[in-house]
Order: C-alpha cells, then structure tokens, then sequence
C-alpha cells in the first residue's frame, strides 16, 4: 500500500469507520475522521495520536453541503491534498413495511445515506480532481437483497450504488476511482439498533458462514480498495457478506 497519504473516513467514530481509521493510520496514512459524534470522533483521533500517527477530527453531518465542504477543505488544510475516501456515514431502516413509512421516514434515511453519499463524492472528487485518487461508498448487501420492513434501506442503498457507476464514468479519465462495498451483517452499532427496530430482520437472513463479520474484516476490504492493489477497479460492487445474498 502507497503510505503517507491523506484520507478521510466519515462515520469514522464508530464501526466499519473506525476500524477504517485505524487501519489507516497504522499504515501510515493521516486520517480526517468526520462524524457527529465528537466524543468518540475526539478520543479515536486522541487514539492514533498517542501510537504516533497522523489523525484529526471534523464534526459532519453529511447531509449539510457546508459541513461537507469544510470537511473535505480541513482534510487538504492540514495534511495538504486529499488522496482518498472510505465513505461509511448511514443509518439504518425505520423497521416498517413500506405503507407504514412516513415521507419523514423515508426523506431521513435517503437523506443521510443517498443524498449525504452524493455531497461526500462532489466535494471529495473536486478535490481530488488534476491529482486523482479513490474513494470507497460503503453501500449494503442490501443494495442487492430485499429485506423485511427495509424499503427505505433497502432503496437508499441500491442508490448508492447507481451514483457509485455513473460518478465512476465520469471520472475514470482524471484517474479518479470510485468503487461500492456491500456488506452483510457486521458486528457494528448501526446493526444492532436496526436488529432492535426491525427484528424480523434477524429472523429472515441466513449467513452461510454463521456468522456476522467484524469492522475489521468489512474495514480492511475498504483499504484495499482505496490501494494501489486495486488500481484496475473502477465502478465495482463488491459484496463482502458471508454468503447471505446467495441463499
């Protein structure tokens, strides 16, 4: 892996993000970790501070263009460009069958997960633009499953990865990489508050494997995804989830 690089990680105080984060930093890339929750967002870049790497925090909302702009601004103000992004700000379904969704309901999850996805690539892309590099949209095995009681979920997720292929074209010639990660069910915060208001989710899904993944597993598909290792793949959705959406 190409070391010494700055990144950002949004979601990255907690889960897939942060085990992202840590990845990262130990391999020597300065990382802007951006979520809204500052406690942890602080200690975690506290954290990798104190083993001697390079992390700073940002609180962001996602869905706020001007929290995204500053966001992406910050991470070339202090480690001096930005060369790549791992992209796993979301929330999880309301747990209700689709004509029990409010337009409420449905505006918040795409909000966070579709329309924040959207303003992460134009600012970090703009960024990125004349020097290239990558970025990562973690999307969801349920981009490509139908879940129980998840059509917001599910719909915002499957968006994911229609923005990922088109931002892919139009940005493969400035040597700018996007690619999708779909995971199945990981052992994260967001899982166990969508198991706890949907839980026939939990009766519904069979994995293979017989188990959930961890961060770490989901985390280290994305850094290599964001390497030189992949520099061939652009435009892919890769679905890391222990055989759930093959059964």
């Amino acid at each position: 892996m190409t070391t010494h690089r700055s990144v950002i990680v949004t979601g990255g105080a907690s889960g897939i993000g942060k085990a992202a984060a840590q990845l990262l930093a130990r391999a020597g890339d300065a990382v802007t970790i951006a979520d809204l929750d500052v406690t942890a967002g602080e200690q975690l870049a506290r954290n990798i501070a104190s083993v001697g790497g390079r992390a700073q925090f940002v609180r962001t909302d996602v869905t706020n263009e001007e929290n995204v702009r500053a966001m992406v601004a910050r991470a070339v103000s202090t480690f001096g460009k930005l060369d790549a992004a791992i992209n796993s700000a979301g929330v999880p379904q309301r747990g209700r069958p689709l004509h029990e969704l409010t337009a409420e309901d449905w505006d918040f999850c795409n909000g966070i997960n579709l329309r924040g996805m959207f303003l992460c690539l134009k600012h970090e892309i703009a960024a990125m633009l004349g020097t290239g590099g990558a970025i990562v949209a973690v999307s969801s095995a349920a981009a490509v499953k139908g879940l129980i009681n998840s059509t917001d979920y599910c719909a915002s997720k499957a968006g994911v990865t229609g923005l990922v292929r088109g931002a892919a074209v139009d940005y493969a010639e400035a040597g700018i990489r996007i690619n999708a990660l779909l995971p199945g069910g990981t052992d994260t915060p967001l899982a166990h508050r969508s198991s706890a208001a949907n839980p026939k989710v939990a009766q519904q899904v069979r994995i293979p494997v017989g188990r959930l993944a961890t961060p770490e597993e989901i985390a280290a598909s994305a850094v290599w995804m964001i390497s030189d290792q992949a520099s061939y793949m652009t435009g892919a959705c890769v679905v890391i989830d222990g055989g759930m959406t093959i059964v």
